[in-house]
């Protein structure tokens, strides 16, 4: 007969979640090991090692989460309005919600995914890629021109990234801009530049 599983079961799983990608974005991932985590959430190691086989497992974990989560959102931001504008608008809404409720994920997909083994990197850069493809289709309708320039789908999608990826360092939610507010002004820089965003006034 399979054991049942303990009614807390979710809530302790979290907790390692949580203690580990806090450590992992101060410390670094190879810096980082299971009794450090163990210490910094009160709990054994044994404990650990009940939910994850290894401390990789519970990056790969906190990664696939991240990453799902975003997929989700901006496949649903995708459907509001008929303008690509107002799409593209609520997509880099989505992105920046989530970063600033999930910046030490971020953080960990920034700066630890080469820590992952060959193929659980490759699954994350995978759903990466298909962010990129749902930024790069949104350009294209804003620019026709990109549909004739193939090569330069994926560079414009990239440069953009560039700008909303790296908030995760300097950006807080609790500060003169909200995350919308932010997001809309990456979208108003890179579509009509600087000029074009802050207009001369006489």
């Amino acid at each position: 007969m399979a054991r049942t599983r303990a009614d807390d079961y979710g809530e302790k799983q979290q907790r390692i979640r949580d203690c580990a990608a806090e450590l992992f974005a101060a410390r670094g991932f190879e810096a980082t090991s299971a009794a450090d985590i163990a210490g910094e959430g009160g709990f054994s190691k044994a404990l650990i090692y009940h939910y994850f086989e290894s401390k990789e497992e519970i990056l790969q974990d906190l990664l696939e989460t991240h990453m799902d989560a975003l997929l989700v959102a901006a496949q649903g931001a995708l459907h509001e309005g008929d303008e690509p504008r107002t799409r593209l608008r609520a997509f880099v809404r989505a992105h920046m919600r989530l970063y600033a409720t999930s910046r030490t994920k971020h953080l960990l997909l920034i700066n630890e995914l080469d820590a992952l083994p060959a193929k659980g990197k490759s699954a994350i850069v995978a759903k990466q890629r298909r962010l990129v493809d749902m930024a790069a289709d949104l350009f294209a309708e804003l620019a026709p021109a990109l549909k004739q320039q193939a090569a330069l789908r994926f560079p414009t999608a990239m440069s953009f990234y560039g700008m909303i990826n790296w908030t995760c360092i300097w950006y807080r939610p609790d500060g003169t801009l909200s995350p919308d507010a932010f997001a809309d002004l990456a979208c108003d820089l890179f579509l009509g530049g600087l000029n074009g965003t802050f207009p001369r006034r006489a």
